[in-house]
């Protein structure tokens, strides 16, 4: 490939001011990029981290203490916009706790540690050209924050955004600044240098430096880590901590075979196929933090051998130009990671630390915990937990995901969650004040949240329900796992024949007037209205000049005394300011016409942008496209939208027993009905779906096809194979393969199975495993599947509401288990909806589910129903 791209970017950045170091690390990263480096390490070159040090088995004087962090400096990475919870400015100027932003807790810790101490600490900020303007306004009013002769802050380089096929500098003209982005942030030793913040350091005496993340509110600088640095004479330290199934996909800490040296694996360094190993927690046993120690004397000299070149691993990030907009052209970031370079430094060692010292907020679900009282900030600005325990698991639906919607949702303050263990919203409500969740908390957001309440607490006397590995698991935990590993799908612009019953991804602009310009609303006479002024007296007769029709531009203007012959839709000629209707003229075609009444000006005229106005919102993001929202977008000059995409569903019945439909049927041998069944459910939904066919009762085979459609489907639907019996294909396949099989306390369909398939490129595809029965499988897919398509699509209400109805027969139902029995629902003649059990609920009777419209819900603690009391169903068909 050309070096043309490469000499381009130089150029680029030389003429941005960057110096030599930056550029000569670029070049450094583009050769890689060219030779065909994809910065991945396999997991045959490397072995597990081991037994390392933990921070709670150090043991320092205060002396000690005191004597390291004097020559500490804290160094925080700013650099970052917010974009993955909808912000533009820096992230770290969000208000996150008590009404203090992540730079005034920082910035209060940091002046803490100080009076604690009697020591200097320098805060310095690498922010990016986006942060640094408003992070320092923020710093502000600390006066005694800043050190003399040292900067508060220093910008981090930047360069070119390449196109991916000819790896030259991209170019985007809407917006200039987004040709532009930060070298990840392994670019911190780098600027460091360049920024001459380095040298600074070093002569007011600051021998390390602690490295973290803004965002991350644990990460203060312990005295404990930079006593240990020093005692050891250690160059670099990361600190870890230990990794749970949640932590799956963080980076994580591994030794190099053919060195022996600890090295850094992130996720977009796996090699593909290799996911397995990544997330295997039991094998790599903690995930890096971010937060390291560096001796600033060593960093000098390596950066001094090396011509401002580390060597860190490269990372090739593919996005879009404009990362707000999916629908932008690809482009690829030539980046590299901080912690990476603990394989620069011969000696480098890791420590485990607490998950104290690892909060971060990266999404809105973090926030509202951060936020909660379940946290304080102790007398040295520490982020505290109020009780012990594990913080709650909180999982708010795609409504919250910005911050924006976060706050409408939450106008009076995020809810109590001192007592909580989970929350997990569903749906779009609106926390009114003095809110507090208790337990396990599921709220379906069909209604406002009432002011004063308290969510999901139990009455007296009741068992929690119980989801430890092995055990019965509830309906609603259940959905919550589901729905827990899902996020709305990418958006992308999409014709508008083909987003129908899509959600809109972003505010739709018209780019035309609506009407396009002045238009007759009536057939009749195109005049000036005070050329019939006394009409209504006495019939006045007007000259007429021309004819004008729908589609045409007329080539005249109408004069006083004047009328031109005017038709439904037809453009206003020039001049004219009215049309009087032909039933109150002669109707004459040429000559003259005769008028017998006075118009006022703009009657029958639709003015130009009387229904919209050009630049105006006329589809709001979060929209469902529907027919008269097409009717809109086509009016207005659009021929596509940009949507959350329809996810692919690929469904696939196993049994051997199982012969597609129309095939003649061999001893013991059934039809496939589910794969048909499922196909048709999930396209119901809105999905766009395919049948597979069946496959046997091989696991090899299930294996071969499942690798074969995890390349294209966003969702796998399986049926059959997932209960105790010795052909049970698919809980024998997929058992450890990320897919967990458990039994749910509902009847029918209590064995189920959920999981994340890996796919080529490391793409996550959720496979749904259902229970083989006809009856159980619809059911799953009803309760668990559709929930989880809604979602993928952003569609709300994502579950079915519940309707009350009235039973005209009585029913039995299991004790401790929720039943969704088949029902006709109907309306009384009071408009009241009754249901009737159908004859057959067992879970094969596929003939009794075609008659059903309706599935009716009886909980878990009831196990008899009788005529006459009221049920809740859940309607299947629009019309019932």
């Amino acid at each position: 490939m050309s070096d043309q791209g490469l000499r381009a970017s130089v150029e680029l950045m030389r003429e941005r001011g960057l110096g030599p170091e930056a550029i000569r690390v670029f070049e450094h990263y583009f050769h890689q990029l060219q030779a065909g480096a994809l910065g991945t390490i396999p997991e045959d070159s490397i072995e597990p981290l081991g037994d390392i040090q933990a921070l709670g088995e150090v043991h320092v004087s205060d002396e000690e203490a005191r004597a390291a962090l004097s020559k500490t400096a804290v160094i925080k990475l700013n650099g970052g916009l917010g974009t993955g919870m909808g912000m533009t400015g820096a992230k770290s100027a969000l208000e996150v706790k008590d009404g203090l932003t992540f730079l005034d807790i920082i910035a209060l810790q940091v002046l803490a540690l100080r009076e604690r101490w009697g020591v200097e600490l320098p805060l310095v900020l690498m922010n990016s050209f986006r942060t640094s303007e408003e992070s320092l306004a923020i710093l502000e009013k600390y006066p005694d924050l800043p050190v003399e002769g040292l900067p508060l802050d220093f910008i981090q380089n930047a360069e070119p955004k390449l196109c991916p096929d000819s790896l030259m500098p991209v170019r985007w003209p809407r917006d200039p600044g987004l040709e532009w982005c930060p070298p990840g942030h392994g670019d911190i030793y780098v600027s460091l240098v360049t920024s001459g913040v380095l040298d600074a350091l070093l002569e007011k005496g600051i021998r390390y430096a602690f490295l973290s993340n803004s965002d991350n509110l644990g990460a203060t600088c312990d005295p404990d880590v930079a006593a240990w640095m020093v005692e050891h004479g250690l160059p670099y330290v990361a600190e870890v901590c230990t990794r749970t199934k949640s932590d799956r996909k963080g980076g994580h800490l591994a030794v190099r075979k053919a060195d022996g040296r600890i090295v850094l694996r992130d996720t977009a360094m796996v090699a593909e196929g290799e996911e397995r190993f990544f997330r295997d927690i039991k094998r790599h046993n903690t995930f890096n933090a971010n937060n390291v120690w560096v001796d600033l004397e060593v960093l000098r000299e390596r950066m001094t051998q090396k011509e401002g070149v580390l060597g860190l691993p490269i990372i090739v990030n593919r996005k879009n130009v404009d990362p707000a907009d999916p629908s932008s052209p690809e482009v690829i970031q030539i980046e590299s990671a901080m912690g990476t370079a603990i394989e620069v430094f011969e000696g480098s060692e890791a420590i485990l630390v607490p998950r104290t010292r690892f909060r971060p907020v990266k999404t809105t679900n973090d926030l509202l915990v951060i936020r909660s009282d379940f946290f304080s900030l102790d007398e040295s600005y520490h982020v505290v937990a109020a009780v012990e325990g594990p913080e709650p698991f909180v999982d708010l639906d795609s409504a919250y995901r910005f911050v924006s919607g976060f706050e409408k949702r939450f106008p009076k303050g995020v809810p109590s969650m001192r007592d909580c263990t989970s929350l997990r919203v569903i749906g779009d409500p609106v926390f009114g004040r003095n809110i507090r969740c208790v337990g396990d908390v599921l709220i379906d957001g069909y209604r406002r949240v009432l002011d004063d309440a308290v969510l999901g607490e139990l009455p007296p006397g009741a068992v929690p329900p119980v989801s430890a590995p092995g055990e019965v698991r509830t309906v609603d935990e259940h959905l919550r796992a589901i729905l827990s590993t899902l996020e709305p799908a990418p958006t992308q612009r999409t014709p508008l024949t083909e987003a129908l019953g899509l959600v809109v991804a972003r505010d739709v602009r018209a780019e035309i007037n609506l009407p396009h310009f002045d238009n007759a609303s009536m057939d009749g006479y195109a005049v000036r209205a005070e050329s019939l002024a006394g009409a209504a007296e006495a019939p006045l007769r007007l000259r007429i000049v021309g004819e004008v029709a729908a589609g045409q531009q007329p080539p005249f203007s109408v004069g006083p005394g004047e009328a031109a012959r005017i038709m439904t839709g037809a453009p206003i000629p020039e001049g004219a300011d009215a049309v009087i209707a032909v039933e109150d003229t002669d109707g004459a075609a040429s000559g003259e016409v005769e008028c017998r009444t006075a118009v006022r000006a703009g009657r029958y005229v639709r003015p130009r942008g009387e229904d919209v106005t050009s630049g105006s919102v006329v589809v709001g993001a979060g929209s469902v496209v529907g027919a008269r929202t097409l009717a809109l977008l086509a009016a207005c000059g659009h021929a596509e939208v940009e949507v959350h995409r329809r996810p692919h569903v690929v469904v696939i019945s196993t049994g051997a027993e199982l012969v597609a439909p129309g095939e003649p049927l061999g001893p013991g041998q059934i039809h496939d009905s589910n794969s048909s069944m499922l196909w048709a459910a999930a396209v119901g939904a809105g999905a766009s779906a395919e049948v597979r066919g069946v496959v046997g009762d091989s696991e090899e085979e299930l294996i071969a096809v499942l690798d074969e459609v995890a390349a294209a489907a966003d969702v796998v639907i399986t049926s059959g194979g997932v209960s105790m019996g010795a052909y049970d294909v698919v809980k024998g396949a997929l058992s450890g393969e990320g897919i967990d099989f458990v039994k749910v306390a509902m009847q029918p369909g209590k064995p189920q199975g959920y999981g994340l398939l890996t796919g080529p490129g490391g793409r996550q595809v959720p496979l749904f495993a259902l229970p083989g029965n006809p009856v159980s499988s619809f059911v799953s897919f009803e309760v668990f599947v559709r929930p989880a398509l809604r979602r993928l699509m952003r569609l709300t209400p994502e579950k079915r509401r519940l309707r009350p109805a009235t039973l005209i027969s009585g029913v039995d139902s299991f004790g401790g288990r929720r039943q969704f029995g088949r029902a006709v629902v109907s309306r009384s003649a009071e408009g009241t909806l009754v249901a009737a059990p159908v004859a057959g609920q067992g879970s094969h009777f596929v003939a009794d589910l075609s008659r059903a419209n309706a599935l009716f819900v009886v909980p878990e603690d009831v196990t008899e129903l009788v005529a006459g009391e009221v049920v809740d169903v859940l309607l299947l068909d629009p019309e019932a």
